[in-house]
């Protein structure tokens, strides 16, 4: 095996070490790659006999094991990321859920305001309608003040037209009258 070249991880296994302290000697030594196979620098175990000496000394030991990040700690913070994220997932849900709280009050609150404006338009719509009545009413009554006789008239075309306008009705009164002339016709004629 001594002769074999080896990546960082499996030298640092070989010497009962971790990967960090492995590229830590290399960086302090300036210890060269033997050969590069695309990412992965291979060295030969005999340059690490120094490391190993290291390794075997009580103090280093203890320095070693300091360094070293256990599995056990990687997975108790792989735990504590997990919590974090589930609580930011937990929070993201919750505010997702009162949104969607607060449009459906939106809409419920919209839903209502138009059923208010309908019935109010259905107000309106009755209130032009008797004021239209009102208004052929007054029209009628204007019509019987001028001519007597056209009371029996009126209110035949009342009921029988209650549509008609009153732009109508005075055009129908204005051609029993004289043809009106401007001043300007007026003033030519003396």
């Amino acid at each position: 095996m001594s002769g074999e070249l080896l990546t960082k991880s499996k030298i640092a296994d070989a010497l009962g070490t971790n990967p960090m302290r492995v590229t830590r000697f290399i960086e302090r030594n300036k210890i060269n790659a033997v050969k590069k196979e695309g990412k992965r620098e291979l060295f030969k175990l005999t340059d690490f006999n120094a490391l190993k000496k290291e390794l075997s000394e009580p103090e280093a030991n203890k320095e070693a094991q300091s360094h070293a990040f256990s599995k056990d700690d990687y997975i108790l913070t792989l735990k504590k990321q997990l919590e974090d994220q589930q609580k930011q997932f937990d929070e993201v849900l919750k505010s997702k859920d009162e949104t969607i709280d607060s449009l459906k009050e939106t809409i419920a609150t919209s839903k209502h305001a138009y059923e208010d404006m309908k019935d109010q338009l259905a107000v309106k719509d009755n209130q032009i309608t008797a004021l239209t009545k009102l208004t052929n009413n007054a029209q009628t009554l204007n019509l019987v003040d001028k001519d007597p006789k056209r009371l029996q008239t009126a209110q035949g075309n009342a009921e029988t037209k209650v549509e008609q306008s009153s732009s109508e009705k005075e055009e129908d009164s204005s051609s029993n009258e004289m043809p009106r002339t401007h001043w300007w016709q007026r003033f030519g004629k003396h």
